[in-house]
């Protein structure tokens, strides 16, 4: 069933029968007209205001039934979930004819996106809207257990469900630099905004609670050639790339990294869920758009001049061979601000796979769309330091309690 264009929730609408109701009544104002026929009001206001008292024949039939009880936040499905209200929970269906006894013509009718049901309506003498026809809904003896009767079709009233705000058991708070996710599989857990810079991780290094970061790229099978290619393409502590994300470390130095910073790696399941903007089920980070230079540092036409092994992922230069300064592509920004969740490095997980650990997110070099998707995964060794690899840390949010319930500890 659709709340929005763009949300969507799981279900449909039946048609079922209920008792024929006919009102006949004196419609004045366009308040009248909202109350007992909404989905037609918008297209008779003006002639209500113009021409005064109308007289309204309504005859319903039966309705579109959806769900009896709106639907928990978290079962919306879409894009643009956030901005759901409230839920059409049913749709009643029927005729009706307005009419006035002064000269004139009006036509008018309903439509509603997405029920199946459209409507036209007829011209007579004297102001006159309707749609079905009233007369022939009362004479028919029964109605169909699929679909209502020919000429009562029209969509008249609904009946809105509100959509329940979502209230955390617990309220919780992140670090800076930090953002809340709400995970429907799991508990609530923080995440890193951004991929750790080589500032962050080199002020760990000089504190010694970190080791340094190598300057070097080693997997198993390396051989000088490849040292050659890419050594210099590992960030160390270069004072040019201290805003790039920090890489070229195993999964011991970036899981220790995160423990420096009370902090862990993400779960498998809580990167997945964060890159797909959780119940958006997002196919990128991103969103829908397939990936171009502007949502993602990937093998543009800059990557093929340095890698000629490599077939570009997009026509343009994204401008960085290797990795670029965090938060570089505003139109790749995430749900809940989180950037750089495609491209720039690949990010180490806390979860093994078959043979190896399970990394995240695609990279400077990917060119593959299948990469960049929110759902992908692949594996490395945990020995692994590839220059196109980093983290970021994920944490349990700090409990908040309420005022209130501060003071009555207080007492």
């Amino acid at each position: 069933m659709e709340v929005l264009r763009g949300c969507e929730v799981g279900g449909h609408y039946r048609w079922t029968e209920v008792s024929a109701k006919h009102d006949e009544l004196e419609i004045r104002n366009a308040r009248d007209l909202w109350a007992k026929i909404p989905l037609a009001a918008a297209k008779l206001v003006s002639v209500v205001e113009q021409h005064g008292a109308l007289h309204l024949d309504m005859q319903l039939v039966g309705q579109y039934a959806g769900v009896s009880v709106a639907p928990a936040r978290d079962l919306l499905q879409g894009r643009r979930c956030e901005e759901a209200t409230h839920v059409v929970g049913s749709l009643m269906v029927g005729a009706f004819e307005l009419s006035s006894t002064t000269g004139g013509s009006f036509k008018a009718g309903a439509e509603v996106h997405g029920a199946g049901a459209g409507v036209g309506a007829s011209r007579h003498e004297g102001y006159y809207s309707s749609d079905g026809n009233p007369d022939s809904c009362r004479s028919q003896q029964s109605y169909s257990s699929y679909a209502p009767p020919e000429d009562c079709q029209s969509l008249l009233q609904i009946e809105l469900l509100e959509i329940p705000v979502s209230v955390p058991a617990a309220q919780g708070r992140c670090p800076s630099d930090m953002v809340l996710i709400e995970f429907a599989a799991g508990s609530n857990f923080c995440l890193d905004q951004h991929e750790v810079t080589v500032r962050e991780y080199a002020d760990c290094a000089a504190s010694h609670t970190c080791s340094e970061a190598p300057a070097t790229v080693h997997w198993p099978g390396i051989v000088d050639e490849e040292h050659d290619r890419f050594d210099d393409l590992c960030n160390q502590d270069r004072g040019t790339r201290r805003k790039h994300p920090v890489n070229c470390l195993t999964w011991d130095q970036a899981a220790s990294y995160c423990r420096a910073q009370n902090k862990r790696l993400p779960t498998s399941a809580e990167w997945r869920w964060a890159a797909s903007g959780g119940q958006q089920n997002r196919t990128f980070p991103w969103g829908e758009d397939a990936p171009s230079a502007k949502h993602v540092n990937a093998c543009g036409k800059e990557c093929t001049k340095a890698f000629e092994d490599l077939e570009p992922l997009y026509g343009r230069s994204d401008g960085f061979v290797g990795t670029a300064p965090v938060d570089s592509y505003r139109d790749g920004t995430g749900r809940w601000g989180l950037v750089d969740m495609g491209g720039n490095v690949r990010e180490w997980s806390a979860d093994r796979g078959y043979s190896g650990v399970l990394i995240f997110g695609g990279s400077a070099l990917t060119n593959t769309v299948e990469e960049l998707r929110s759902q992908s995964a692949s594996e490395v060794s945990a020995g692994t330091r590839h220059f196109d690899l980093g983290m970021r840390c994920a944490s349990d949010p700090m409990v908040v309690e309420s005022s209130k319930r501060r003071g009555r500890s207080a007492r």
